[in-house]
């Protein structure tokens, strides 16, 4: 392999011949504008120290001010919905005292001959049902006789009432009270309604209204203040009177229509102590305040999305931004003020210092002029550059050396190496006296060592192959039919058989399967295969031999060591074959690259593949 000559000093920062670094500019004054986009550290710590505490400062302000304003809009709401909360109680104590008004006067016409009168008695019932059709939906007389009239008797007649007759005897709970029920289903209006019952003077029977809850649902949505707050109406009971279909804060059963309230919605709400608290609502949580300030004895939740609250505080945000904006501008252009009156001579050096990076020293470099701490410190890195320099332009020039003696030292161990077995080989024949055989076999070692002791390193992969063809030959008159040298390079591409390899790179692998795989199985094949794969030229060699187990194969692929590296062959330490498969990898790595090693497979008693992977150009 041949020495690469040294770069001169000044070109030890181009990777290539043709690509040189190009000059430096030499300083035109002492003092030099700083590249953009560079700062130094010191205006980053500056910079970084005085904008935290700016940020502490602001967030401290931010965080007092949201929350002042969440405490007041949190109170605002709460008046607003206790506010509520009393409206609707006086409501409904107002409606509880109309209804009540209209069966006192219902009943205070149902006289013996009105009571006899059916057609006298319905048209009283549908008088009182249109004045007061906003409060009362139907109107029901049971008669001493059992008979019912209705306000709509035709409806009555056709769909029926079922709950009817248990609802008539809610009127004597409380006789001469008016009396309410528990929320039912109504076929006369089809939806939930609650009836109000009082019982007739002296036993004539019982008069009956039903409400109408949509009405009630609309009247008490009129009472709220702000379109994102709802409601819900609970009998004492935890039956639901009333609340909004039509809400986007709270959840709802799926596929319901009318859309009802989530069951357990529902009963969060009913389980609430009066007074504020929380519950989860559809799309977050929601404030709610219960109370049953009502003679129904009834509990309303007002609830509001407290969503509310953080919209309320908005623009706070807009506010605190622009303050910041402003400051940090002004603490931006302070703080680089500052960095170029002390900082700038240390970037300068910093901005040097930056271009030595993976072994490259650009030259010359710049000093800076200066008499004080800063130039000293410039005028000692420049000189330590140069050092460096030689330093670096040194020790490339030993690795070279290096590596090239360390190549010339593994080729010269795989040369006696593959020497020694061939005298063997020959030595055995004569004793034989088979001197045609002899003199093959000496033909064949002269063509050998000629290609051995050539005088390039790297030969082409058909030279290699022609090699390794002449030292199958001495094997093959050596043991005769019993060991057996096949290649399959037939769909090799002809441009892949120029390509440089190791010498000596391939007859290692091949002595290794005969030695340890045929020879102590008595004979067998030993078979040369090369492909392309990937990118590179993947040569194995196979034999059908005794095999190795995974702690062989371990073994074999050892690092040689240092009082290896000098073994003569058959030594025991390692084997005579051992030595030559780490060599061969040994030699891969040092002149290929890490990216290129030796692999074995192999099944003991059954066959062994040896593989090596080669670069392509």
């Amino acid at each position: 392999m041949d020495k690469p000559q040294p770069k001169p000093l000044t070109q030890l920062q181009a990777t290539e011949p043709e690509r040189q670094a190009p000059p430096e500019p030499q300083p035109t004054s002492r003092t030099q504008p700083r590249p953009p986009g560079r700062f130094v550290s010191m205006f980053v710590k500056l910079f970084l120290a005085l904008a935290a505490a700016s940020l502490l400062a602001f967030s401290g302000l931010l965080y007092g001010a949201m929350d002042s304003s969440r405490e007041a809009l949190i109170e605002q709401k709460s008046e607003d919905m206790t506010m509520f909360v009393e409206r609707t109680g006086q409501y409904l104590d107002l409606y509880l005292q109309n209804i009540r008004n209209i069966l006192l006067n219902a009943s205070s016409r149902m006289d013996e001959a009105m009571l006899s009168d059916t057609d006298g008695l319905q048209r009283m019932l549908r008088t009182q049902i249109e004045l007061n059709s906003g409060i009362v939906a139907h109107l029901f007389v049971l008669r001493r006789d059992g008979t019912v009239v209705s306000s709509n008797q035709l409806a009555y007649d056709i769909v029926g009432h079922p709950e009817l007759r248990r609802l008539f005897r809610i009127a004597d709970e409380n006789p001469g009270l008016v009396n309410w029920s528990e929320p039912y289903y109504s076929p006369m209006q089809v939806e939930r309604t609650i009836a109000f019952a009082l019982a007739l003077k002296d036993d004539a029977g019982v008069v009956l209204a039903e409400i109408s809850t949509s009405q009630l649902t609309k009247r008490l949505n009129e009472l709220l203040y702000d379109s994102d707050q709802d409601f819900t109406l609970f009998t004492g009971q935890g039956h639901i009177v009333s609340y909004d279909p039509d809400s986007r804060i709270v959840p709802y059963k799926p596929a319901t229509l009318p859309p009802e309230l989530d069951d357990d919605f529902a009963d969060a709400l009913i389980g609430l102590p009066n007074g504020i608290s929380r519950v989860a609502g559809a799309a977050g949580p929601l404030m709610a305040v219960k109370s049953e300030r009502n003679q129904l004895g009834w509990y309303l939740v007002t609830l509001t999305d407290e969503k509310l609250f953080r919209q309320g505080v908005r623009h706070l945000y807009g506010r605190f931004a622009g303050v910041g904006a402003l400051w940090f501008s002004l603490l931006l252009v302070l703080t680089l003020a500052i960095s170029r009156h002390f900082a700038t001579p240390i970037n300068r050096l910093a901005l040097q210092m930056d271009r030595i990076r993976g072994e490259r020293l650009v030259a010359p470099f710049r000093q800076i002029e200066r008499s004080d701490e800063i130039g000293r410190l410039s005028r000692s890195f420049y000189t330590m550059v140069g050092r460096i320099q030689e330093l670096v332009q040194t020790v490339k020039e030993n690795e070279e050396r290096k590596k090239a003696m360390e190549m010339k030292l593994l080729l010269s161990q795989i040369r006696p190496h593959f020497l020694y077995n061939t005298l063997a080989c020959i030595g055995s024949l004569a004793k034989q006296h088979r001197t045609e055989e002899v003199e093959e076999t000496i033909r064949s070692l002269i063509k050998l060592l000629s290609y051995s002791i050539g005088r390039s390193d790297l030969v082409a992969l058909e030279e290699e192959i022609g090699a390794l063809r002449a030292y199958a030959q001495i094997q093959r008159v050596r043991y005769g039919e019993t060991f057996r040298y096949e290649e399959r390079l037939d769909g090799l591409d002809p441009s892949l058989l120029a390509v440089r390899v190791p010498k000596l790179l391939l007859q290692p692998l091949v002595e290794n399967a005969f030695f340890h795989g045929i020879a102590g199985k008595g004979g067998g094949t030993v078979r040369l295969q090369a492909a392309e794969e990937q990118g590179r030229l993947r040569v194995s060699v196979w034999d059908d031999g005794e095999g190795m187990t995974e702690e062989r194969i371990a073994e074999l692929l050892r690092p040689l060591s240092g009082a290896e590296e000098g073994a003569e062959p058959g030594d025991p330490a390692r084997g005579s074959n051992g030595i030559g498969l780490a060599n061969v990898r040994e030699r891969l790595r040092l002149g290929f690259g890490p990216g290129y090693d030796l692999d074995i497979r192999s099944e003991p008693g059954r066959w062994t593949l040896v593989t090596i992977e080669l670069p392509l150009p």
